[in-house]
């Protein structure tokens, strides 16, 4: 943000601080805090951005409002009901909070009923009166952001949202270019790892700019259907790479420049189109026939016709890498036609109604409705309110019911996004210290008038809100902290016991959400590690056994219940890796050096990709060729309860600080599944089964043995990591 920019925001969140104070002060509110503090936590870097937040601030306020009714109403004369009915309501709110795309809705409404609670307690007649002001105040606060921000430098996120979809797609760009590079022959590059983590923030950051652009940019808000489409295209197009690049490996002894006489032309067009679509997130970049013409050829599936005389001398199993190897480019080539098709879209190209058969599909990325593992973490806050409200009940420390609510707000906040709340505590114990303390105590008292008082505000406001453009912390520290602990009031008071009373409060509410965090997950890194590769393990051991070698009598059952152990146990776990791999103390345990660590983060991710590939290719060729597929059961019974048994194996061994020294998977795990194989092709002539169905059962070889081979490199990584050093206690 240039310091042009930084003047503006600033000024724009000073001027909205006077003029709610301003009305506050004139129509004598009891609570303007709270409005303030909704102009604090919304005034972010665009209008849309803004908006989109202050709208779901204050609809999250009014539902939390009505539950706080609806608890007080049924539980006020009884703290043990009103123990157990606020725990269980915000159980319900930590489970829908971590998949909601709309998380601030649920954090109000999940906090709201806390506060009411706590700021009528002993008092219950004022919990309407408390609840109404909190509620109107706000939403007057964000109405004055909202219309301050619209008319006076008003910032869209149209184009915020274009820089960070064309960074998306460079990222794309390199990333093929590796992989290509990979399929060469080249040594794998080490910044591989870096990028995909940076597609994964750079992803994340576009979904969010990509919200608040349907609040302030009305092109983005009538192509919606189309964007919504983009969010699955590029998730979709991002797996599709790294499920190539893992197949890649398993080509390594086959020519497949001789068997694939069409791979470099395929392998251009690819290329191609990532170049047009680079063209097409640029706005005005591009002639517009040009580029619809060489869309027009680009959008053509490529060809990966199979050499007959080279594919003849293949063995089994070297088809079956073939083959699995040609699938994963064909979905690569299907999901990178899909998503130059939406650009296309989006640069008005072509017409959005081209798109709405692909819109009525559902979301392939839609988390599961049931998640028992969603259901554990949304115990969290239920916990930390009952230790934080026990503790209150039997010790009475200064601040009352305020530590229970200020250890709900913190837990909510923690299970929708993990933050160091140490670290929070500190900055805003210093920001109350060293900015508000000052001018409460000093500055203050010697203002005559209202004018003096709107003059300190909004100087103040200026100078923070300048200073957060560098910084977030530095805007958001001072300013809640003053709004909160100043508490401006046409009754104003003056107080250093309650100074001192509110930072007890947060140090102790945030103290519980610490301890009860602490005893509930390891305190160190490695330990982190340890039961994060045991979940991990433990996860897929239980993918494998559930991926059914005879179809199962329910299989839509079967298939969800697979999602949702992938979603809860694995998928988190491979975003956690690399961050946990930065966090270890390699001094501390020599016999892990970043290499070895760095080969078990790669054997782990290998597994998670080639066990998704083993999923899809099995679950579509059950639902297009179930004969073909019941009638191949038998033949893979051997290697799954080994590779199932020996997953659990790791995993207790891994939870037990054991050393994983033998050397349990050989080859001689897959000799059985190509012998019968090739019994298979022996027995049956090539007219017993249509190309289709022959396809699929080479496919569904080729990702069984490509995952043998991960599940081989993993046992290697896995016997060179100390396991017991990381599992030994420490303080």
């Amino acid at each position: 943000m240039n310091p042009t920019i930084q003047l503006q925001e600033a000024f724009k969140l000073a001027l909205s601080m006077v003029l709610f104070y301003w009305l506050a002060l004139w129509m004598n509110w009891d609570l303007p805090k709270f409005g303030a503090l909704a102009i604090v936590v919304i005034s972010l870097s665009t209008t849309g951005a803004s908006i989109n937040k202050g709208i779901m601030r204050v609809v999250g306020t009014g539902i939390g409002a009505l539950a706080g009714f609806a608890l007080l109403s049924g539980f006020a004369q009884s703290p043990l009901g009103v123990l157990l009915a606020v725990a269980v309501y915000l159980v319900a709110i930590g489970y829908f909070i971590q998949t909601a795309r709309q998380g601030d809705i649920w954090f109000n409404a999940g906090f709201m009923p806390v506060a009411i609670w706590a700021s009528s307690y002993m008092q219950v007649e004022s919990a309407f009166h408390i609840a109404n002001a909190r509620f109107l105040e706000t939403a007057a606060g964000v109405l004055i952001f909202s219309i301050v921000s619209a008319l006076l430098w008003p910032r869209t996120s149209g184009q915020p949202l274009r820089q960070k979809g064309h960074a998306i797609w460079e990222g794309f760009s390199k990333m093929y270019s590796l992989y290509r590079r990979r399929l060469a022959g080249e040594i794998p590059s080490a910044g591989a790892a870096k990028l995909r983590a940076k597609l994964a923030g750079d992803y994340q950051q576009l979904l969010a700019t990509l919200e608040a652009a349907y609040s302030d940019t009305p092109v983005v808000r009538s192509r919606k259907q189309a964007w919504e489409l983009l969010r699955s295209d590029l998730r979709l197009f991002g797996d599709a790479q790294e499920l190539w690049r893992e197949s890649i490996d398993d080509c390594r002894q086959l020519d497949l420049h001789a068997l694939l006489p069409g791979l470099d032309a395929a392998l251009d067009t690819l290329e191609q189109r990532l170049r047009q679509g680079s063209s097409l997130w640029q706005p005005d970049g591009q002639d517009t026939n040009a580029v619809s013409l060489d869309d027009r050829s680009l959008l053509a599936p490529i060809e990966t016709g199979i050499d007959a005389a080279a594919g003849e001398r293949l063995s089994a199993f070297e088809h079956a890498a073939l083959m699995n190897f040609i699938g994963q480019l064909q979905i690569l080539d299907q999901s990178s036609r899909s998503l130059l098709q939406t650009l296309h879209v989006l640069a008005d190209h072509e017409p959005l109604g081209n798109l709405q058969a692909r819109a009525r599909e559902p979301d392939p990325f839609r988390p599961s409705r049931w998640n028992p593992e969603r259901l554990l973490a949304a115990l969290f806050p239920a916990l930390c309110w009952s230790v934080a409200w026990l503790f209150w009940f039997y010790v009475q420390p200064p601040g009352g019911p305020a530590i229970p609510m200020m250890a709900a707000a913190f837990s909510l906040s923690m299970v929708m996004s993990p933050v160091n709340l140490i670290g929070l505590l500190i900055v805003l114990l210093l920001s109350m210290l060293l900015t508000v303390a000052p001018v409460y105590m000093f500055v203050m008292p010697a203002l005559d008038s209202g004018f003096a008082l709107l003059t300190l505000i909004f100087i103040y406001t200026f100078v923070f809100g300048y200073l957060g453009g560098k910084s977030p912390v530095l805007k958001l520290g001072p300013l809640m902290m003053f709004v909160m602990m100043v508490d401006i009031t046409n009754e104003q008071t003056y107080s250093f016991i309650a100074l001192v009373t509110a930072g007890l409060i947060m140090l102790l509410g945030v103290s519980v959400v610490v301890i009860v965090d602490r005893l509930l997950s390891p305190m160190h890194p490695e330990q982190v590690l340890l039961r994060s590769v045991r979940r991990f393990l433990g996860g897929c051991a239980r993918i494998v056994g559930e991926i059914g070698l005879l179809l199962p009598r329910q299989p839509a059952r079967a298939r969800r219940l697979r999602r949702r152990i992938y979603e809860s146990r694995v998928l988190p776990v491979s975003a956690r890796l690399p961050d946990l791999e930065k966090k270890l103390d390699y001094d501390r345990f020599p016999d892990n050096t970043p290499e070895k660590v760095q080969l078990l983060v790669d054997g782990l991710q290998s597994i998670r990709w080639r066990l998704q590939n083993l999923d899809l290719t099995y679950d579509r060729a059950a639902r297009e060729s179930p004969e073909l597929m019941q009638s191949i059961g038998p033949l893979n019974e051997t290697w799954r309860t080994h590779v199932q048994d020996l997953l659990q194996t790791w995993a207790r061994q891994v939870a037990a600080g054991d050393a994983v020294n033998d050397k349990a998977m050989s080859t001689d795990v897959s000799m059985p599944l190509q012998q019968q194989l090739d019994d298979l092709r022996k027995s049956r002539t090539m007219d017993d089964l249509d190309d289709h169905a022959l396809q699929h059962l080479y496919t569904v070889t080729g990702s069984t043995q490509s995952l043998l081979e991960a599940v081989r490199r993993l046992d290697d990584s896995m016997t060179q990591i100390n396991w017991h050093q990381w599992s030994a206690s420490r303080f």
